[in-house]
């Protein structure tokens, strides 16, 4: 997922490109930020991703906001939908966690690298940035009995004007599923009278009955730090 942000930030113009660098991982080169004000609120996410990966939560959603700065509307959201492939159904509660993987690496490794390309193909099938630049927010939705951080709050996703969604293949590691999703804003000239597509089709939702909430983590917070403005 560090990889996948990385490239929407990267092919979506949100942050400069000269604050990234490239990388070779996964058997093609990457862009990875190397600007600390950006690593440390992926990071914070990232940590917090790990911390309720062992809970049973049958799946566990982080959204990238993109907004314009001129009107400070979302325009585009990614939607990365993390699925505990041990507890699909509707009797989860009654499976032991299972902790280690049977998939071949190299199997995963080829998923991990289409879904990287998927990312950067469908950046020619969304609308042009806005000139005045993007801010960008993240989100992650748990169930409401999951603790969250210090500073973080929860509120719910700003809404996207005349949305289209494309979503990509997904990818498993034999634990998790990851299911990526991208919703943007269709520009009058671009209007369509098809419907939203993907390709292929998304798999079915887990059952899940729990209530769930949205957590906003603030742009500015820095985790590790008490002094909020810190990694400004």
């Amino acid at each position: 997922m560090d990889y996948a942000i990385n490239m929407v930030l990267y092919q979506r113009d949100v942050c400069p490109r000269g604050q990234f660098v490239t990388v070779s991982h996964y058997g093609m080169p990457l862009f990875v930020s190397r600007d600390y004000t950006t690593l440390n609120r992926l990071q914070n996410v990232l940590d917090y991703i790990q911390q309720v990966l062992p809970l049973l939560i049958p799946d566990i959603k982080v959204y990238l906001t993109l907004k314009d700065r001129a009107t400070g509307r979302a325009i585009e959201r990614w939607q990365f939908l993390i699925q505990n492939e041990d507890l699909a159904g509707p009797d989860w509660k009654d499976h032991k966690p299972v902790t280690t993987s049977r998939k071949n690496p190299a199997r995963i490794q080829e998923e991990i690298r289409q879904t990287m390309k998927q990312i950067t193909a469908s950046i020619s099938c969304l609308p042009v940035p806005p000139p005045n630049g993007i801010d960008w927010t993240m989100a992650v939705d748990v169930p409401e009995w999951v603790p969250i951080p210090p500073g973080w709050y929860r509120q719910p996703l700003d809404p996207i004007d005349n949305p289209q969604q494309l979503g990509l293949r997904p990818f498993s590691t034999g634990l998790h599923q990851m299911q990526t999703v991208v919703t943007y804003r269709e520009e009058a000239a671009r209007e369509s009278s098809h419907p939203p597509f993907f390709w292929p089709p998304p798999p079915p939702h887990f059952a899940c009955p729990l209530v769930r909430v949205i957590i906003i983590i603030p742009s500015k917070l820095s985790w590790f730090s008490s002094d909020p403005s810190s990694s400004s």
